[in-house]
């Protein structure tokens, strides 16, 4: 008996645990050498080292336990060994685009909270804006039950057909409205399908480049109308001349304990040189 070594002394000389082992044998992929009949007890043999340093091998690479119990049971076809190595090489190709997709992401986000607030929440400045896609759909009625499910529904189909969304959402504000009686009136509803998008279809359109004069604000959507009412303001006092109609684009929202939302948003309209 002195050749074997139970399964506490296994573990402890490999950095695992009795659980694991027991889970190891489980699934298949190391067997004890001899099982004591009468008690039951789990022996393991120098041999099973070997196994142990190429299971250890194989998590490092990210292979999952089947894949592992695969190499363990083929260990002696090489072929069989490169076959399940490419394949794991191709997820984590895979994996490692879709943690840079990602990063992007995040790094998009923190840019534009970032920008927002060197610039200042409810300061009015000029923004120079490269040319930008966004897809639209004509809901208007955007404070009623019926929007927000329609809105969900638009989400899903821009999840579906188009990759790298940013999935801000935004409406076009009717400039004349608000020039002739002060009423928000929202046009449509886009969806930014991320700078220098090569998309094209009749839902596509594009906000040309250009200086925008713009706002950020961070309030709940409800209370947009009272920006418009200073931003317009500022366009009468300064006599801007614009171009077009507001966009009012939506950057981040959360939600807080107390159940009340709020969003980083901006309004924005085209300028004239």
């Amino acid at each position: 008996m002195g050749k074997y070594l139970s399964i506490g002394q296994m573990g402890k000389l490999n950095n695992l645990s009795v659980q694991t082992l027991r889970h190891y044998e489980k699934v298949g992929i190391l067997k004890p050498s001899y099982i004591n009949e009468e008690t039951g007890y789990r022996y393991y043999s120098m041999k099973d080292f070997n196994t142990i340093d190429l299971i250890k091998q194989c998590k490092a690479m990210g292979l999952s336990l089947e894949e592992i119990k695969e190499v363990t049971n083929n260990y002696t076809s090489l072929e069989s060994i490169v076959d399940i190595l490419g394949n794991q090489k191709k997820i984590i190709s895979n994996k490692i685009k879709e943690l840079e997709n990602i990063k992007k992401k995040i790094e998009n986000l923190e840019s534009k909270i970032d920008f927002s607030l060197n610039k200042g929440i409810e300061e009015i400045f000029i923004k120079h804006n490269e040319e930008r896609k966004f897809i639209q759909y004509n809901f208007t009625d955007r404070f009623s039950d019926e929007f927000e499910i329609n809105l969900r529904k638009i989400l899903l189909e821009v999840e579906r057909n188009y990759e790298n969304v940013n999935a801000e959402i935004a409406f076009t504000i009717s400039h004349e409205d608000l020039y002739k009686s002060r009423k928000v009136e929202c046009k449509n509803v886009m969806i930014n399908l991320g700078e220098n998008a090569d998309f094209e279809g009749e839902k596509i359109i594009t906000m040309v480049e250009g200086d925008y004069l713009t706002m950020y604000f961070d309030d709940t959507y409800r209370n947009s109308g009272k920006y418009y009412n200073v931003i317009m303001g500022y366009i009468e006092k300064n006599n801007i001349k614009t171009i077009g109609d507001f966009n009012e684009i939506y950057i981040m929202t959360r939600v807080g304990n107390n159940g009340r939302e709020q969003s980083l948003g901006q309004i924005e309209i085209l300028i004239s040189k």
